[in-house]
Parts: structure tokens; C-alpha cells; sequence
């Protein structure tokens, strides 16, 4: 494998992984007994879409230039989406009732968000270029915030009285 494949198979994998995630997000929606769940995984898989489109321009940019050009990437806004979604969720309180199977649903999600923040984890310790681990971060903090709101969510099925106590 020559520099440019050491390069460029990580993201052809972070890709992969991120159809996976579109696809069970997806299949978890379709699955969903509540709107809170469906919603909260249709979401999610918007946010897959839109990783698999960064991943593709920096593939393709890094795969023209033959690994000499890397795109600068923005900073991720995660931490507002998330306040976004954690303000829907309020607004929830008198609707939704959640069950057993919803935090199920959560606690698988949250494991393979988790594998995909390790994935990239790992992958931005072995780059070298600043740039590739500057994606690579911004990987980590999607895939992070994807984590919290689904344990934001994971707690408001388990206790819905609680969460709302510390969401005021």
C-alpha cells in the first residue's frame, strides 16, 4: 500500500461507518413504537448524510492531490445542535410517555456511536498531518454530541421527571 492508500483507507472506513449509522438509524426509526424515538433517529440519520458528504469532499481532495492538498475544516457546531434538540425535548413534556423498548433502542445507539468516536479517536493519534486530525476531531465532536443527546434522551425515557428537573 503506498502513502496515499495510508492516507485515504481510513476515511473510505469512516465513510463505511458512517452509511452503517445512516442505515440503523434509519431501520431504528422505521422500527420506532414512539415519536420521540422516531424523531430522535431520523435526526440522526440526517446527521450521518451530512458526515458521508464531508468525508467524500475531503476524500476526494486528499485523492486528486495525492494527499498533498487538505482541506481546512470548519469547527463542528455539535454543542448548539445539541442544545437545539435538548429544547425540543422539552417541549415534549406533556406528550410523549416513554418505554422500555425506546431506552433499549437508546443504549444500542449509544454503543455504536461510541465505536465510531473510538474509530476516529485512534485515527487522528496515528495522523500526522495537522489537518487530518483537525477532521478528524471534527468526526470526534459529531460523533460525541450524537452520544450525549442520545443519553440526553436515554435519561429522559428512563425518568422523564428527572430530566426535566435538570433541563430547567
Amino acid at each position: 500500500m503506498d502513502q496515499i492508500d495510508n492516507i485515504l483507507e481510513p476515511f473510505r472506513i469512516a465513510r463505511r461507518l458512517e452509511e452503517e449509522g445512516k442505515a440503523f438509524f434509519e431501520e431504528s426509526a422505521r422500527r420506532a413504537q414512539s415519536d420521540l424515538v422516531r424523531q430522535t433517529f431520523t435526526f440522526l440519520a440526517g446527521e450521518e448524510v451530512h458526515h458521508i458528504e464531508k468525508i467524500d469532499r475531503f476524500y476526494r481532495s486528499l485523492e486528486i492531490s495525492g494527499g498533498t492538498e487538505v482541506p481546512e475544516i470548519e469547527d463542528s457546531d455539535a454543542e448548539q445542535k445539541l442544545a437545539a434538540f435538548n429544547r425540543r425535548l422539552e417541549q415534549l413534556k406533556d406528550v410523549v410517555s416513554p418505554s422500555l423498548t425506546d431506552v433499549e433502542a437508546y443504549e444500542v445507539a449509544i454503543k455504536f456511536e461510541n465505536g465510531a468516536e473510538e474509530f476516529y479517536e485512534q485515527k487522528m493519534n496515528e495522523a500526522d498531518d495537522p489537518r487530518i486530525k483537525r477532521f478528524y476531531r471534527w468526526l470526534i465532536d459529531e460523533e460525541t454530541m450524537h452520544a450525549r443527546l442520545l443519553r440526553s434522551c436515554l435519561n429522559f425515557a428512563k425518568d422523564p421527571a428527572s430530566w426535566f428537573k435538570t433541563h430547567k
